[in-house]
């Protein structure tokens, strides 16, 4: 599910890079995707082990949408954001793919393991697709270049806020909500 997802929120996220580096030729794009998205599945193992250790509970959620709202607002993910907005291209499809998913991994991944943990505990299709298109289209406004720092940190802001309202209303949680594979109390 992690590469799925990571490809359907990711991908979208890098289009000005890998127009860059495709340069018209299918082929290359298809290089620059491969270590675009060999980066997320790397990640992707980190966040199974965080994943499976976790019960997800609805405070844990609310957390960890905290955690998500706090990174948004560090220096270090502005500094990676920037870097992941870049769209210089020095050769090789593939190595810039790379580079460009390490990039957009160190500034997206608390945003990610987020949504991640929110998806697979809402209920049906519908309500944790209605998710990760929400957050897709966040990821893609943040990296259009005209997109300010400012205007990151107010959505960080907006997040950290809403998640620790969260945490304060549900505190512990309850064991509601699990993540895929458990089961229901």
């Amino acid at each position: 599910m992690w590469l799925a997802m990571s490809i359907a929120m990711m991908v979208p996220t890098t289009l000005r890079p890998m127009m860059r580096a495709a340069d018209g030729s299918v082929a290359r794009a298809w290089q620059f995707l491969g270590g675009f998205v060999a980066v997320w599945l790397v990640a992707g193992l980190p966040t199974y082990l965080v994943m499976g250790a976790v019960e997800w509970t609805t405070g844990w959620i609310a957390a960890a949408w905290v955690l998500a709202g706090a990174y948004q607002l560090t220096p270090w993910m502005q500094r990676q954001l920037m870097t992941c907005r870049s769209v210089r291209f020095d050769g090789d499809p593939m190595a810039f793919g790379f580079r460009q998913g390490v990039r957009c991994v160190a500034s997206c991944w608390p945003v990610m393991l987020a949504v991640m943990v929110t998806a697979m505990s809402l209920p049906g299709t519908v309500l944790p697709l209605l998710a990760l298109v929400a957050v897709t289209a966040l990821l893609c406004w943040e990296k259009l270049p005209g997109t300010s720092a400012r205007s990151v940190a107010a959505v960080g802001l907006a997040i950290l806020l809403v998640a620790v309202g969260g945490v304060v209303l549900l505190g512990g949680g309850g064991s509601d909500h699990h993540s895929a594979g458990s089961s229901t109390s």
